[in-house]
């Protein structure tokens, strides 16, 4: 369909719902909020403005679900790590890989625009889905590593679960989507995912001193 003959009707509303979503995540995490519009994705998804507008109320209800739709996959995936490996090590292999092979938009530009764009109600909402997507499946891989004995309990470095789950995303986050790795084949890509992945592990369980 040619931008001549964009529809206004419903012809598949679950489709089009879905195709708004996919394009504005895309969007909204390489160039931020501020700069896309709803016509931007309007065009995009070969649709008006008024058909979006049917979706969703204005811009900040649709980057909301954009954000509710990102952190209910992560989460999804995340758990779905957790069940199926069972040691510390593997976990946080693969939930690093996971994070670097995923996540190739600017994680920071999505919390600025989380803390900067959205009302109190969203952003409270918003940290609520965050802290279960992202958070607490980092959390529970902790508990279950202390459990059964693969690390120390972190009372014992005076601290919890919660803020060495902290410490392991940040340092994920940090290390996300090099500069140069998105104009990289993807097997070399995939090679230095899984590198960084490792390097990340083995600081973090082995540390650096000899």
């Amino acid at each position: 369909m040619g931008k001549d003959s964009k529809y206004t009707g419903e012809i598949n509303p679950k489709e089009t719902y879905q195709l708004i979503i996919k394009t504005a995540e895309r969007l909204f995490m390489e160039y931020g909020y501020r700069a896309v519009s709803t016509r931007q994705i309007a065009d995009l998804c070969d649709i008006t403005q008024p058909a979006l507008y049917h979706h969703f109320k204005n811009k900040q209800t649709l980057y909301v679900a954009v954000i509710e739709h990102v952190l209910h996959h992560t989460e999804k995936d995340l758990n779905g790590i957790l069940a199926q490996f069972t040691t510390f090590q593997e976990r946080l292999i693969q939930i690093t890989t996971y994070m670097m092979d995923q996540f190739e938009m600017d994680m920071s530009q999505m919390f600025h625009d989380m803390h900067h764009e959205l009302s109190l109600d969203d952003q409270q909402r918003v940290h609520q889905l965050w802290v279960k997507g992202f958070l607490m499946p980092i959390v529970t891989m902790i508990n279950d590593g202390v459990s059964n004995g693969e690390i120390k309990n972190p009372e014992e470095l005076d601290s919890n679960s919660t803020e060495m789950a902290f410490l392991i995303l940040n340092i994920i986050k940090s290390i996300l989507q090099p500069s140069n790795m998105g104009s990289l084949p993807k097997h070399e890509q995939t090679a230095m995912v899984k590198h960084k992945a490792s390097l990340i592990v083995e600081i973090f369980l082995k540390g650096i001193s000899r």
